[in-house]
């Protein structure tokens, strides 16, 4: 209750006297301090309309009295323009195509008889609002908890509408708060405004990116100054850049750079680690400063209330583009480059490429598909495996292996800002027993010096001993104290750069004979095995030489074959058909043509006796050719 003591004085100075008081009672507060208008405060978008009143009617109203916030004041019955007429039954009015003029207090008078009823309103004209623009909204992937503000416009509600996702209705402020950022968020949003002072609501875009933690890296080529630089920086993130490091691929040691050091030759490059930037000048660059570098920048960032290391970035620079690294299968005289692992135990692929990869996937020999994921499981079959993509490594580590699982692998590879084709790399698989021939056939020839090496597999492990076991099942006990200076018979000698200590069993023969062609056996005892582990090396010689006696045997065969078409040829133009390979006709047909018969009637004749002398012989021999043998 809101209560006013109303007390009378009166009388002269010094002199009082009080009479009795009373008290006003009102229901409602507001009401005792802004009369009985409504909306007590109105808000109006300028050519819209103000529609207000008296809360309260008077039963026997006879006028509703006027006052607007410039001073006029009329009776609504009979406005002074078509600006304002009566809204509804109670003492109102409307006022159409509200200016600025219109802001301000109204005063409304509802008068009958004795009575009267009084309030007022508080009008705020603004200036419409037909459209909104805002620059996109840059967002970090996978940021948790993330404020949007869609507007900076005072609204009382919004209905947000994200891509891929269903309509949301948000009061008051129009933001939202994302649990995680993710790509999926990315693109336009549909947002419609309600605005104070505005019937219809106003709709808006809104155009977020999903902006991911990268590195931006390059190189520019100054030729003015004969200078390399090569950058990469940090872009989109919240991290901070600890060191700063280069390294050419093909080189095992790196640079340290810094902001403001150099060593004349290398010096840093780019605005500061504050800013985020990476980069390494190379003074007059040589050719071997042209090829593929690695940069790698340590980097930490505030986790709670600290600040925390976290894993290195690292990227790889190719500032002389050449083709993809692949590895090319082994001539049959060079070292196998097979993966060699045992049965049952743990296979790791890796391939590498020149250039920083987004994916990576293997294929089996039997045409199966892999794509390696984060180890994230103790009961994962395969994993991941390697420096990481952005250092343009492919690797893959799978938990068990069977013989099924040999043959060659093939590892495909999509490089990082380029579309089309993908790299490959061919990676040979071999799924063996703890001991394995490097090579299971070895092409010689007599003379030349051949090698014999078996090794352990699932990477290097000692071996108690090494032996060999010839083709003639003579045995040799072998290791490195055994050099060519004293080979075992004087052609039997340790392979120079092996170790048993490393899992190496290896033989090499100075000088082939023809006892050393064959099968040959290698043998040991790797540690942490109890039996002894064996494989076969086919040593055989050279094609080159078959295929010559080959063709003389064929030659040959031929050769006789000719010469018995020939000799058969030469008894049949002596005899004719009456020898028994023909079958003779008892009549033969009269042909006025030209007779074999004839022709060999005439030679006869003419060339006598040594013709005659001649058929004998031939028919003799043919006979003798054609007669059983005993």
């Amino acid at each position: 209750m809101f209560w006013i003591k109303l007390i009378v004085l009166t009388g002269l100075l010094h002199v009082s006297f009080a009479v009795d008081s009373f008290s006003l009672k009102f229901d409602d507060a507001l009401l005792a301090q802004r009369g009985l208008g409504w909306p007590h405060n109105l808000q109006v978008t300028k050519g819209h309309e103000a529609l207000m009143k008296l809360s309260k009617t008077l039963d026997n109203e006879q006028s509703c009295h006027v006052t607007t916030p410039t001073g006029e004041h009329f009776d609504i019955s009979s406005p002074k323009n078509s600006r304002f007429e009566r809204w509804g039954d109670e003492c109102s009015v409307r006022v159409k195509n509200v200016v600025p003029s219109d802001e301000g207090r109204w005063r409304l008078i509802a008068s009958g008889g004795n009575d009267s009823l009084v309030g007022w309103i508080e009008l705020l004209v603004t200036e419409e609002t037909s459209s909104y623009s805002a620059p996109p909204i840059e967002l970090y992937d996978g940021a948790s908890d993330v404020k949007v503000d869609l507007s900076s416009l005072d609204n009382s509600y919004c209905l947000v509408a994200k891509p891929f996702s269903e309509s949301s209705l948000v009061p008051g402020h129009c933001s939202v708060t994302l649990d995680r950022t993710t790509r999926a968020v990315q693109g336009n949003w549909e947002v419609l405004l309600g605005i104070p002072g505005m019937v219809s609501e106003l709709s808006m875009k809104r155009h977020v990116i999903v902006e991911a933690e990268h590195l931006d890296v390059g190189y520019v080529h100054d030729s003015s100054t004969n200078k390399l630089h090569l950058y990469c920086n940090i872009l989109h993130t919240m991290k901070n850049i600890t060191f700063c490091r280069f390294q050419r691929t093909s080189q095992s040691y790196g640079y340290n750079v810094i902001d403001g050091l150099s060593d004349g030759s290398h010096s840093y490059y780019g605005k500061g680690f504050a800013w985020k930037e990476c980069g390494i000048t190379v003074e007059k660059p040589t050719q071997s400063d042209y090829g593929t570098w690695r940069c790698t920048l340590g980097v930490q960032m505030w986790v709670g209330n600290r600040i925390e290391p976290q894993p290195p970035m690292q990227a790889l620079i190719s500032v002389a583009p050449k083709a993809a690294s692949r590895r090319k299968r082994d001539t049959e005289q060079g070292e196998s480059k097979a993966v060699f692992v045992q049965e049952d135990g743990s296979l790791k692929i890796i391939c590498h490429a020149d250039v920083s990869l987004v994916y990576c996937w293997f294929q089996h020999p039997n045409g199966s598909q892999f794509t390696p994921l984060p180890l994230t499981s103790e009961n994962q079959t395969f994993w991941y495996t390697g420096e990481g993509m952005s250092a343009g490594q492919c690797g893959i580590t799978f938990n068990h292996v069977r013989k099924e699982d040999s043959g060659t692998w093939r590892c495909h590879m999509g490089p990082r800002g380029h579309l089309g084709v993908e790299m490959t790399d061919e990676v040979e698989v071999r799924v063996t027993g703890p001991l394995a021939a490097n090579r299971k056939e070895i092409k010689v020839s007599n003379g030349e010096t051949a090698t014999l090496y078996c090794h352990t597999s699932n990477g290097n492990r000692p071996l108690a001993y090494c032996r060999f076991l010839s083709p003639t099942f003579m045995g040799i006990n072998i290791d490195s104290s055994v050099t060519e200076q004293n080979a075992i018979l004087g052609r039997y000698y340790f392979t120079p750069g092996r170790n048993l200590d490393i899992g190496d069993c290896s033989l090499t023969i100075s000088s082939i004979e023809e006892q050393d062609i064959g099968e040959w056996t290698c043998a040991a005892v790797v540690d942490d095995e109890i039996v002894e582990s064996r494989d076969e090396i086919r040593l055989f010689v050279a094609e080159t030489f078959i295929p010559r006696r080959r063709a003389g045997v064929i030659g040959f065969s031929v050769g006789l074959g000719v010469l018995a078409v020939i000799f058969i040829g030469y008894v049949v133009y002596k005899r004719g058909p009456s020898l028994p390979l023909f079958r003779r006709q008892t009549n033969p047909p009269a042909s006025d043509g030209f007779s074999l018969r004839d022709a060999f009637a005439n030679d006869a004749s003419l060339t006598g006796s040594r013709s005659s002398q001649s058929s004998t012989e031939s028919v003799s021999v043919a006979q003798s050719a054609h007669s059983p043998r005993t």
